[in-house]
């Protein structure tokens, strides 16, 4: 099975959260990708076709990946979920997005990946969230893609260790002070990077939006590089 984010199973993202993630998204991202090209051998679309095939959703899930497995969707079904695709192969980035109705209501997925290279394998980082009624939940996950198909990677041996103070570039407001905050990982769209984001656990979210804090202003996401030499990242 590959291996999930050890951060934030189970957790669900509240809208101040999910408005954090956006207002960072458009500068992590940069400008517009390329289109559809042909697959690389080791290239995110490639990555995520095998991903699917042992994907395993967590119970409840509600993102098009996950009803995508329980349907026993063949790829090209898969991706015709999708009414947005950016798959950058040159850049080894995808950002897919689509849109599905449940009785519980509407669901928008983001699902955002890329492979990062080490001789004749590649790491695969996947994020994926789904948002209904402005409630969102993301998960990451980490796998080697290579001649002998995917197998797991786990959080602990790719990341190096993020203090919760990191995510701080000044002093740590009222609400949020003694809060264990999770952690969401966002390939970057250009260049061998992945940005890890703070999550807030749901209480101190709302605190914090009583409180009028703008979490734009008092967290940043970090940027992790690429080493392959090593094949993990670091600072």
């Amino acid at each position: 099975m590959i291996s999930g984010s050890r951060h934030h199973v189970g957790q669900r993202a509240p809208w101040p959260v999910r408005v954090l993630a956006a207002a960072l998204l458009g500068a992590l991202l940069g400008g517009p990708g390329a289109g559809a090209q042909a697959q690389p051998a080791l290239g995110p679309e490639r990555a995520l076709q095998a991903f699917m095939q042992t994907f395993a959703p967590v119970p409840g899930e509600q993102s098009l990946l996950a009803l995508a497995r329980r349907e026993g969707l063949d790829w090209t079904a898969t991706r015709n979920l999708f009414s947005t695709r950016l798959s950058d192969e040159a850049a080894f980035f995808l950002d897919w997005r689509g849109h599905s109705v449940t009785p519980e209501g509407s669901v928008f997925t983001t699902v955002r990946a890329a492979t990062y290279l080490r001789g004749q394998e590649a790491l695969l980082v996947l994020s994926r969230q789904w948002c209904v009624q402005g409630q969102c939940q993301e998960r990451s996950a980490f796998a080697w893609l290579g001649p002998g198909g995917l197998r797991s990677a786990t959080e602990q041996a790719l990341i190096p260790l993020i203090r919760d103070a990191a995510f701080f570039p000044g002093s740590v407001p009222p609400c949020l002070r003694g809060v264990t905050l999770g952690v969401s990982y966002l390939p970057a769209r250009q260049g061998a990077a992945l940005y890890a984001l703070p999550l807030l656990p749901p209480q101190a979210a709302r605190a914090c939006a009583a409180a009028g804090v703008n979490l734009n202003a008092v967290t940043r996401p970090l940027r992790l590089n690429w080493q392959a030499g090593a094949g993990k990242f670091g600072w």
